[in-house]
């Protein structure tokens, strides 16, 4: 790898590092609930879900329409002030009504989501096959870094009162100087012929569809894990920090075994990784201790963090480089869906069970399986693009 392209990835993996920015209010939801005690707990939770809402519509305007005409650097960059100061915002002034905590989390994830798609879809620009794999893999891992950093601080600074926490944002600034020196310009998305839509592939389609219901599931822990350590008399603050922390930490082996993950199971990778977050839904459902409640969280999200890159290099294998980047864009929005959405959709579904956390947690147990079925018969080969990407790719080794 050429001095230049390694530059590329410190950058590249200073804004990977600010994309769990979104945790900030993780450690915090049950104080957040305590100060709004006449709002409904799911309104509440989308404190934490209004940010990925946010991030997918972001991200699709991102690559719909501005990324034919400014660079992707430029909009990382962008993103991350917004996201920045947004962050800031609720500090000083926009925690007084649960309205405009929705207000300043709805801004953070508009930030998140420009700078979560362009960061992305310059690995994409720079990188292909194995090495593509690879390095999103890594960036799964400074996405998990990430995580321990800012649920750290969150919990740290909120220990005293929940909107202290909102000062971790103050820790974006140098990240965002590193871009500024670091991050390439990336390649204008070209102009298309075709609406984006009619011109996405199969595969795309079908992947977003299975990532949104996914993590719509996966999403039961981070919206209920305050919540969770407070009914069962596990701790206060500090330890749903920690549970939070322990969760963010399985990004870093998860980013690691990616690219040998897929070398041996190909496309089976997904459906494993999905059986690895279904047990962790099994061990949250009956954990009876603080420890326990960790290893279940990090099982989840060693799941979730391993599929998170195959997603990824599925979506960009089987997409021409013309709309590459908004199917890139597309997945994520499936992705960002679920997580905004999961509230909202245990909400309603356990009602006629109660509403409690264990039936939430048995329907998305059961969810969970049904995905897992699913992948398991459909993703059994490789695509035609993926196959064709890889004998090209061959093909240029074998000239050089």
């Amino acid at each position: 790898m050429s001095t230049e392209k390694k530059r590329y990835l410190v950058g590249i993996y200073a804004a990977a590092m600010t994309i769990m920015g979104m945790l900030v209010p993780v450690p915090i939801l049950a104080q957040i609930a305590a100060s709004f005690p006449d709002e409904n707990i799911a309104l509440v939770q989308m404190v934490i879900g209004v940010i990925p809402l946010f991030m997918a519509l972001s991200a699709m305007l991102v690559s719909s329409l501005l990324a034919q005409h400014i660079s992707k650097k430029i909009t990382t960059i962008a993103g991350h002030c917004l996201l920045t100061v947004a962050g800031l915002s609720v500090y000083y002034f926009l925690h007084s009504s649960l309205v405009e905590l929705l207000v300043g989390s709805a801004l953070i994830g508009v930030g998140i989501g420009a700078l979560q798609n362009s960061s992305d879809a310059l690995i994409a620009d720079y990188f292909e096959g194995k090495q593509r794999g690879f390095v999103m893999g890594i960036y799964s891992t400074f996405v998990a870094l990430g995580g321990v950093l800012w649920v750290g601080l969150s919990g740290f600074l909120g220990a005293e009162s929940w909107t202290q926490s909102y000062m971790a944002f103050y820790a974006m600034i140098p990240f965002i100087i590193i871009e500024i020196i670091c991050l390439p310009k990336g390649e204008l998305e070209p102009q298309r012929q075709v609406n984006v839509f009619a011109n996405m592939p199969r595969e795309v389609r079908i992947i977003t569809l299975v990532s949104f219901v996914f993590i719509l599931v996966f999403q039961l822990f981070s919206s209920n894990v305050s919540l969770i350590i407070a009914s069962r008399g596990l701790g206060g603050v500090a330890e749903a920090a920690a549970a939070t922390q322990v969760v963010s930490l399985a990004g870093i082996p998860a980013g690691l075994v990616v690219g040998s993950l897929f070398s041996r199971f190909k496309n089976l990778a997904m459906p494993l990784t999905w059986t690895v977050s279904l047990l962790g839904l099994v061990l949250t459902l009956l954990a009876p201790g603080f420890a326990l409640v960790c290893v279940a969280g990090f099982l989840l999200s060693l799941g979730k963090e391993t599929f998170l890159p195959l997603e990824g290099n599925f979506a960009a294998g089987n997409s021409a480089k013309e709309g590459r980047a908004f199917n890139l864009a597309i997945g994520m929005a499936g992705i960002n869906a679920g997580m905004a959405l999961s509230p909202l959709f245990f909400e309603a579904v356990s009602t006629p069970f109660g509403s409690s956390i264990e039936s939430k947690f048995i329907i998305g147990i059961v969810i969970c399986i049904a995905v897992i079925v699913f992948g398991c018969m459909h993703y059994r080969k490789l695509t035609p693009a993926q196959l064709a990407e890889m004998e090209r790719l061959e093909q240029e080794t074998g000239k050089h």
